[in-house]
């Protein structure tokens, strides 16, 4: 006796099946999109949310100075945004294989300004301009001797979003060549020092 075999019956497997294995990869794809871009929500939510800060640096004599004293200001502006919190933000100013780190530790709205000063002094003294060199944001450096300092005419200053290690704001900044970052050989204690924005 021949069987036969009931065509239709058989040709409508092959679409459900088909069909199953679509669904089944639609899904699995969606998945694998979704932790991809769960993940990426969550980096972005590291990212810093504001914009508008500033980075300035200057070099400038001490006024009223005979001995060729200059100093370096290192601002900070919110020119506006969201606030930014304590400690979210770092610079580094980087002469050769020197460096000094300022950190903000307090909360800044909009209009508000921080300053670090490096102040470049021949004598040593305690007292620049009327500037304390033991304040948080001041840094008083013996200067104008060959070999204090490093050779490089130019120094990078950098500003960074460290919750997200996002840098913000990168220059290579020319100075006078005259001046550095004292380089600590004698008093390794100034060396990679981190003062406070005030």
């Amino acid at each position: 006796m021949i069987e036969f075999s009931d065509s239709k019956a058989d040709r409508g497997v092959t679409p459900v099946v088909g069909v199953i294995t679509v669904v089944a990869v639609t899904i699995i794809l969606a998945s694998i999109a979704g932790a991809y871009f769960v993940g990426l929500t969550d980096d972005i939510g590291e990212t810093p949310s504001f914009t508008a800060l500033e980075l300035d640096f200057e070099e400038e004599p001490v006024p009223g100075n005979n001995y060729g004293d200059l100093r370096w200001d290192i601002e900070v502006t919110h020119t506006g945004g969201e606030d930014v919190s304590a400690d979210e933000i770092l610079v580094h100013l980087d002469h050769g294989d020197q460096r000094i780190t300022g950190d903000i530790n307090r909360s800044m709205q909009s209009g508000d300004t921080v300053e670090l000063i490096v102040v470049h002094n021949n004598q040593g003294g305690g007292i620049v301009e009327d500037i304390e060199c033991d304040e948080v944001n001041v840094a008083c450096r013996l200067a104008g001797d060959d070999g204090n300092y490093p050779d490089d005419e130019e120094v990078q200053l950098r500003m960074i979003h460290e919750p997200s290690d996002t840098i913000l704001y990168e220059e290579d900044v020319d100075i006078s060549g005259e001046y550095g970052i004292y380089d600590g050989e004698d008093n390794p204690e100034i060396t990679d020092e981190t003062l406070t924005f005030a």
